[in-house]
């Protein structure tokens, strides 16, 4: 239980770690990338107004002065595209430059500047296009474009630098998650350690209760039993006292057998695992549940269609069908049967066990099998509330579950699945 508790806080803890370095990873790189755009955009930019400054009107024709770019080493990796009313200009071409971009070269030329995209990936290009106002006319209102001019640079040195940050970013949040799982555990364990040394105490101390009120309760039962036996008479108010004496000692009794069996249980005492015969088993079963059944007034109608060998626990599988039987007695109705059917087709053992009483609320429902439980109906009645705490634990015990299915007002029906030997499954004879 303490293990699942604190693997369970690890698994929280390392949950929420890693939410919050997802939100910074990806903050990280998105900031991180924009300003990579960002930067480009601006570097780029700052080369179409170098290149519009090359070009010179002459009068009708136009001119690129080379010269004004051949002094500054930031152009070695950019590609140039202008065009111009007079004619094409093109200088500083890169292999495989992706100039001119037709679209926003239109655009250019409608006065509207700005960068785009040309392919994708790690061939993808910036390009920026940028028009070109007549000398003349700038300053004015009415300023004319007399050409475009495009800058275009690949966009793989933002694409390494981004790929270079995830995987990074990746091997870092890996290492710290590792380490926040081994520090989450060695932490959840020396939170729990208190809780689990004062549970355990606990647990100690109801074993060692359990046991050492065995005693006294059966001298009480005892006594009980003695002056209900005896030759002379006794007084209707001693005799009803001494029915009372023994039937409280009976409850006392098996309330304190049902609490050494939940100590053994939180001990993680081994069941036994020997060869069972399901036939076997389930005729004594039904043999004692009809007298379990006819001693409430109701009858128990067996439908027993299984066979097979199962590795486990005769008596506590006895204890654990004897349980399931004694609930549904207790809730039918006088008159009313408790049906006890069994199959073993799936090559699982499955014992269903229905009565027609009034079934368990919804609500109900989720908490039937929590230790000291009593819903409503049952507040009244006989018994601890740990009978099915104990069900559950030999179920499990035996690498089996067990459920429950009920509609208030219409009965309850407990579903108990065993594993049967697969030796026995596949036609041999079990071992041992």
């Amino acid at each position: 239980m303490f293990e699942r508790a604190r693997l369970r806080l690890t698994a929280w803890y390392v949950s929420l770690l890693a939410l919050l370095l997802i939100v910074f990873d990806v903050g990280v790189l998105s900031i991180m990338n924009q300003g990579l755009q960002a930067n480009l955009a601006d570097d780029l930019q700052r080369k179409a107004a170098q290149a519009s400054a090359a070009i010179v009107d002459l009068g009708g024709s136009t001119y690129f002065d080379r010269n004004q770019l051949a002094s500054d080493p930031g152009w070695a990796d950019v590609s140039l595209f202008a065009t111009t009313t007079s004619g094409t200009v093109t200088a500083n071409l890169v292999s495989g430059s992706v100039l001119p971009d037709r679209p926003a070269m239109d655009a250019a030329m409608s006065g509207r500047s700005g960068v785009t995209t040309v392919g994708s990936g790690r061939n993808a290009f910036a390009v920026y296009s940028q028009p070109i106002y007549s000398r003349a006319s700038q300053g004015t209102s009415s300023a004319s474009i007399v050409g475009v001019v495009q800058v275009a640079r690949s966009m793989r040195t933002v694409s390494d630098a981004i790929t270079g940050l995830v995987t990074l970013l990746l091997a870092a949040s890996a290492a710290a998650l590792m380490v926040a799982f081994v520090a989450g555990l060695w932490l959840a364990g020396r939170t729990l350690r208190p809780i689990r040394e004062s549970l355990l105490q606990q647990k100690q101390f109801v074993s060692d209760a359990s046991h050492e009120l065995r005693t006294p309760v059966t001298v009480i039962r005892t006594a009980a039993e003695a002056m209900l036996r005896q030759r002379h008479p006794t007084g209707a108010r001693v005799r009803e006292l001494a029915q009372d004496i023994l039937a409280e000692s009976v409850q006392l009794g098996s309330l304190v057998g049902d609490l050494g069996t939940l100590a053994e249980a939180d001990s993680r005492a081994e069941v036994r695992h020997e060869p069972v015969d399901v036939t076997s088993l389930l005729r004594v079963v039904s043999e004692s549940g009809a007298i379990q059944a006819e001693a409430r007034g109701v009858r128990l109608e067996p439908d027993l269609n299984a066979a097979g060998v199962i590795d486990g626990d005769s008596v506590r599988l006895r204890q654990l069908f004897s349980i399931l039987i004694d609930n549904a007695t207790k809730f039918a109705p006088v008159g009313t049967a408790v049906e006890l059917r069994a199959d073993s087709a799936t090559g699982r053992l499955r014992v269903a066990v229905r009565d027609h009483g009034p079934g368990i609320a919804h609500v109900e429902l989720p908490r039937i099998f929590d230790r000291f439980y009593r819903g409503e109906k049952e507040r009244q009645r006989e018994g601890s509330g740990l009978g099915l705490a104990i069900a559950q634990w030999i179920a499990e015990a035996h690498r089996g579950v067990i459920s429950v299915r009920s509609t208030e007002g219409s009965g309850a029906e407990f579903i108990v699945e065993l594993p049967l030997n697969s030796d026995w499954v596949s036609g041999e004879e079990p071992a041992g």
